[in-house]
């Protein structure tokens, strides 16, 4: 009987024999672990991570010898020597990857005036002597007054603590940093102050690294969310964090521990190059940051309780913006630093989609627009006649691969493209490399293609009759790579059951984009303007998505993929109070059409099903 093993944050699935250990059930997927030792166990270079390890082999000696206590007892075991007896999910680190995911981290800008929540001073105060016995901190508050004209408060001990080493380090001069009248932080004369805007996907994680003095963008740069590892999407986090013991502090932990990493990865990046004299950038000059995602998102990265989310009326802890403190929830930045939340507009509609409307001027557009953040959820927002109204619909997985026969995320060796010509397949790869399997860009290309060569029809059945298209194991299938030419040695196809999961998936959105059109009193023809933000949505063929039905048929050239822009209007945040206060604006002005109580949800989900 063949086993099913789950690689994760990959997205690739694979069957496999009892006893195959985890490399080979990886290299049979064409999962890239790195394995130098070429599988010895010597090298320690292929660490995975399982949550369970019900159905795997126990530690054997290489593993005690190579692995220590702690990595034993937090489930990271050598993919070269973990034998497989039932199902199981594997969890592959960044590190222990051959190839990298692709990530979405730039998005369309617009201007706007810098206008930094952190004022930077340097200042130079009288040294104390026998005759002048102030005390440090009044010391310096006296010198604040004088040059801000503010009275200063110190909330965080561990930003007092620095002060009198400081100016006796540095001739009684000390730069400081003020949010509002709050010291947020103190350093000698000339250390960059940084900001930091991050985008919590569920999926993918995105981090910007900014000169809080300048406004410079001084480094950016796109990881996985490691909570992929407890669940693909956010029902199944919610579940996950219900049904286990500290399931919620397992899951903080794990984005807390990713957002310290991105912080020290970011700070090298800004560093790197070849003058000797470039500043020195640490996660410890952080004093401001900016964080969006899901409200789900939202609630596991503060440690509020989720459960009410998972259940109607799907209802938030809080929706207001949030300032807490970095050191509240173990961020290791400045020890004044502050973590500013931007607002959730509903239980399913968070942050990130807020984020996003800003970064795109969404709520100052005139005319009918439509904005929508594609993901495992997908947000949409319609402006039309003054108003702003905003839904959340369960694309689910599929678009990441998930569910789907030979489906991976966005990675080397994936088919993005695909094309049909005179009734021959063509495709494309990410990294031009062999295919090991399609990501969602590549799926909704090749039913487009189905579509049109007549090989499908509007119903998503496959026509045996098309040369194209051959009797699978058990319904019609479509070869789109033969084994001979893969990376693994295996066919990659299209089945039916996976021409169904995008239709799921579509249908929902399409289903939610009709209803909004229909609450505003206007139809498809009148969109002006139709704006596609997310990673995924910034690789999608536009025309594939409208010739199956997912977007409306509307002239091309009115829509506009923008790419992150919700780190984009992170950013945005992070840099403006003004764009900060706008922020807030919006969201009290979104009204939410809450799709589960929709008498005509199902008819218009039914409809939207056809291609």
């Amino acid at each position: 009987m063949k086993i099913e093993v789950d690689f994760q944050p990959i997205g690739k699935h694979v069957e496999i024999d009892s006893g195959t250990t985890i490399l080979e059930a990886a290299q049979e997927a064409g999962v890239g672990i790195s394995a130098i030792c070429g599988g010895a166990g010597s090298c320690g270079a292929c660490r995975v991570r399982l949550d369970d390890q019900e159905h795997v082999s126990k530690p054997n000696e290489t593993e005690i010898k190579v692995l220590d206590s702690d990595d034993l007892a937090s489930g990271i075991r050598l993919a070269c020597q973990t034998e497989i007896y039932g199902p199981t999910r594997v969890d592959v680190p960044p590190e222990s990857m051959t190839a990298t995911q692709r990530t979405q981290v730039e998005g369309e800008e617009i201007s706007f005036e810098f206008e930094s929540p952190i004022k930077i001073l340097d200042l130079t105060l009288t040294k104390a002597e026998a005759i002048d016995l102030q005390a440090d901190f009044e010391r310096l508050s006296a010198a604040v007054l004088t040059n801000n004209g503010s009275t200063l408060h110190c909330r965080r001990m561990n930003v007092l603590k620095q002060i009198p080493g400081l100016l006796r380090g540095n001739k009684w001069k000390i730069q400081v940093g003020l949010r509002g009248d709050e010291l947020v932080s103190v350093s000698a004369p000339g250390t960059p102050l940084l900001g930091m805007a991050v985008d919590i996907g569920t999926t993918k994680v995105a981090g910007y690294l900014v000169d809080m003095a300048s406004g410079k963008t001084l480094a950016l740069k796109g990881i996985m969310n490691p909570q992929i590892a407890y669940g693909e999407d956010v029902m199944a986090r919610i579940t996950y964090s219900l049904m286990h013991e500290n399931g919620s502090d397992v899951l903080q932990k794990a984005i807390i521990h990713a957002l310290n990493e991105l912080a020290v990865d970011l700070c090298a990046l800004a560093g790197a190059g070849d003058d000797t004299d470039a500043p020195v950038y640490l996660p410890t000059q952080i004093v401001e940051s900016v964080m969006v995602g899901n409200t789900a998102m939202h609630h596991l990265l503060l440690g509020l309780p989720v459960e009410q989310l998972g259940l109607s009326p799907y209802v938030a802890a809080v929706s207001s913006p949030l300032d807490v403190k970095a050191d509240e929830i173990d961020l290791a930045f400045s020890p004044g630093a502050t973590v500013h939340l931007l607002a959730n507009i509903a239980g399913f509609v968070g942050a990130d989609h807020l984020s996003m409307l800003l970064a795109t001027d969404t709520h100052k557009k005139k005319g009918v627009v439509i904005s929508l953040d594609i993901g495992t959820n997908t947000e949409i927002t319609l402006v039309a006649h003054g108003r702003m109204i905003a839904c959340s619909t369960a694309s689910g997985p599929a678009f990441e691969g998930a569910h789907i026969h030979d489906g991976m995320r966005a990675a080397d060796g994936a088919i993005e493209r695909v094309q049909i010509v005179d009734n021959k397949l063509a495709f494309q790869t990410i990294g031009h490399t062999a295919p090991v399997g399609i990501c969602g860009s590549g799926i909704l290309d090749a039913i487009a293609q189905l579509k049109l060569c007549g090989a499908m029809n509007e119903k998503g059945a496959l026509d045996v009759k098309h040369p194209l298209v051959r009797k699978g194991e058990k319904l019609p299938e479509v070869l789109l790579a033969a084994a001979a030419i893969t990376g693994n040695g295996h066919d990659i196809v299209l089945t039916r059951s996976d021409i169904n999961e995008i239709q799921l998936a579509k249908g929902a959105m399409r289903a939610g984009i009709e209803l909004l059109l229909d609450a505003a009193g206007v139809t498809a023809a009148d969109v002006d303007e139709f704006i596609i933000a997310g990673a995924f949505g910034s690789y999608i063929s536009v025309e594939a998505a409208v010739g199956i039905g997912m977007f409306p048929d509307i002239p091309i050239d009115r829509f506009r993929q923008v790419g992150n822009a919700a780190g984009i209007g992170a950013k945005q945040a992070l840099l403006s109070t003004t764009r900060r206060a706008e922020a807030a604006g919006i969201a009290d002005r979104v009204e939410y059409l809450e799709l589960t109580v929709s008498e005509q949800f199902q008819a218009q989900f039914l409809k939207a099903l056809y291609m």
